[in-house]
């Protein structure tokens, strides 16, 4: 049997302790660099952060296809609300502050770099005026506005409060069917009970009432170019079950009845 000699035993131990110990302290600064270097990553990162916050803005541009809005207004009204820097200016609250104002439609914002904030406005484009206290979009939205003589030639929509945007599609949808016949809306209203009304540019007013709109305006349309258009008409009243009630200009033919072919 091989024996081992404590000399040589005892002279490989130190070595090992020595590796380990070397092993042990590369382990170390390892980490010590490693966290040096995320510590150096985050203060750089912390400062960049910091100086991008306080960054003032130096342009503030404000631009559209605008008729009714002041740009040169808007941007003194948004000047005092960035004051704040570049990063921290609030880009929403910007948005919702401009889109309260009369005949401003959308507002898109955004950040330019370096120090730049640019305000696109979208202005409202009136589809009709409504009552006397302002105008419609094509969605229906009302928005307040003193009357424009060159929106005249608007038709006008009246009706109870919340009525704005059903009357505006039906508004549109008697707009198609009447622009083949070469009629175009003046007036129309709805009442509380639903009740449609219309005045034509011609001066001929149509009772159309609550149910069957597209039903009763085939049937005007009908009875227009077969037996009315070369006749002088004040009101025809559509609210039957066939045929409609005309009111003529001259007096002896008032409120004769009429049905379009095919009705029996």
């Amino acid at each position: 049997m091989r024996k081992t000699d404590p000399l040589m035993a005892d002279s490989r131990t130190p070595s090992v302790t020595v590796n380990k110990a070397i092993s042990t302290l590369r382990r170390w600064c390892n980490r010590l660099l490693l966290g040096c270097a995320l510590t150096l990553v985050s203060v750089g990162i912390y400062q960049s952060v910091t100086a991008l916050a306080a960054k003032q803005v130096k342009t503030l541009t404000v631009r559209g296809d605008v008729h009714h809005i002041d740009t040169e207004v808007i941007q003194a009204r948004l000047t005092p609300r960035i004051t704040d820097g570049f990063m921290a200016a609030d880009l929403r609250d910007l948005r919702d502050e401009l889109e309260s104002l009369p005949w401003v439609y959308k507002v898109n914002t955004r950040r330019r770099w370096p120090a730049e904030i640019e305000v696109v406005l979208v202005e409202q484009r009136p589809l009709a005026r409504w009552s006397d206290t302002g105008y419609l979009n094509h969605q229906g939205q009302f928005f307040a506005a003193a009357q424009d003589d060159q929106y005249e030639h608007l038709p006008l929509l009246s009706g109870p409060k919340g009525a704005e945007a059903a009357l505006t599609r039906r508004y549109q949808t008697l707009a198609s069917q009447l622009e083949p016949e070469g009629l175009t809306i003046d007036e129309l209203s709805i009442d509380a009970l639903g009740q449609l009304s219309v005045r034509l540019m011609n001066g001929v007013q149509l009772a159309l009432g609550a149910n069957d709109l597209l039903r009763r305006v085939t049937r005007f349309k009908q009875l227009w170019s077969d037996k009315l258009s070369t006749q002088t008409v004040e009101k025809i009243d559509l609210r039957y079950e066939h045929g409609a009630a005309v009111t003529f200009g001259h007096s002896a033919l008032a409120m004769q009845p009429l049905r379009s072919r095919g009705e029996g």
